[in-house]
């Protein structure tokens, strides 16, 4: 399976993981401060999650020149 195939897959699924913790977080959803702070932190973990996957992708671009 080609390595691009795979980036992109996960780059979608990442941001629609995100969209949804976003969605629950502006629809006024959230019950509680305890509930709030559990859905920015799995929104922050998604953010880092993209981050360290393009870092990835840039050193194997870096590493195939």
């Amino acid at each position: 399976m080609d390595d691009l195939y795979i980036v992109e897959k996960l780059y979608k699924i990442i941001r629609e993981r995100r969209s949804v913790v976003v969605e629950a977080l502006t629809e006024g959803s959230v019950h509680d401060f305890a509930a709030f702070r559990h859905l920015r932190g799995k929104h922050e973990a998604w953010n880092e999650m993209e981050s360290e996957l393009r870092l990835l992708l840039k050193q194997s671009e870096q590493l195939d020149e």
